[in-house]
C-alpha cells in the first residue's frame, strides 16, 4: 500500500529543497560575501592636507614604509610612503592613477585591462599597479582614502587629492574618472 502526500506538502518540499540549493550555489565556502553591485566611487578629503599632499607625508610614514612587502620594484623606495617612481610622479604633478588588484579576481582582471587601455594624454598621467598586499606601501596616497576591497582605484589628481574608484567599473567609466581627476586644478 502506497500513500501519496498531499500536493502542497509537495510543493513545500520542493520549495525547501531548492532554496537550500540555491543557497549552496551561491554561498562561497570560507569568504566574505561580495556585494551584488559595485561600490560607488568615494571622494577623500584628507582631515589634514599634509597627509596626502607630496611636499609634507605624515611622520609615521617613514616606518610604515621601511617595513613594506616587496613587489616588482621593491628596490625603489619613495622618500615616506610611497615607491620613489610614484612619489616621482606626484612631485612632477601628474595625475596618478594606482590600481590594487588580486590577480585571482575575474573583476580585478578586467579593470586592469582597462588601465592598461587608458591613455597618459601626453605624459600628463602616470599608471601603476599593485597588488593590495603592498597596500601599506601607499600611505602618503591611501592615508585618506578608504581602500578596503579590490579591484580598487585610487586616483591621485595635481594638486595631492585622491579619490576611489572601489569595484567593478568599465573602460568608458575608468577613462572619464581620471579625465575629470586630469581636468582638475
Amino acid at each position: 500500500m502506497t500513500t501519496q502526500l498531499p500536493r502542497p506538502a509537495l510543493l513545500a518540499i520542493v520549495g525547501v529543497i531548492a532554496v537550500i540549493g540555491l543557497f549552496f550555489v551561491t554561498r562561497r565556502g570560507g569568504e566574505e560575501p561580495v556585494p551584488d553591485s559595485p561600490a560607488p566611487s568615494q571622494t577623500a578629503q584628507p582631515t589634514d592636507p599634509s597627509a596626502s599632499t607630496p611636499e609634507a607625508p605624515a611622520q609615521k610614514n617613514a616606518t610604515q614604509d621601511k617595513t613594506a612587502a616587496p613587489s616588482a620594484d621593491a628596490g625603489e623606495r619613495g622618500s615616506q610612503g610611497l615607491p620613489s617612481r610614484v612619489a616621482k610622479a606626484l612631485d612632477a604633478e601628474k595625475t596618478v592613477v594606482v590600481l590594487f588588484w588580486n590577480r585571482s579576481g575575474v573583476d580585478d582582471r578586467s579593470v586592469k585591462k582597462s588601465v592598461d587601455r587608458l591613455s597618459r594624454r601626453s605624459g600628463q598621467v602616470a599608471k601603476f599597479t599593485d597588488t593590495v598586499k603592498n597596500l601599506s606601501r601607499y600611505t602618503r596616497i591611501t592615508s585618506a582614502a578608504n581602500v578596503n576591497t579590490t579591484p580598487a582605484l585610487v586616483v591621485v589628481n595635481r594638486r595631492g587629492q585622491a579619490e576611489v574608484l572601489a569595484g567593478y567599473s568599465d573602460f568608458q567609466t575608468i577613462n572619464q574618472f581620471v579625465s575629470n581627476a586630469s581636468r582638475r586644478k
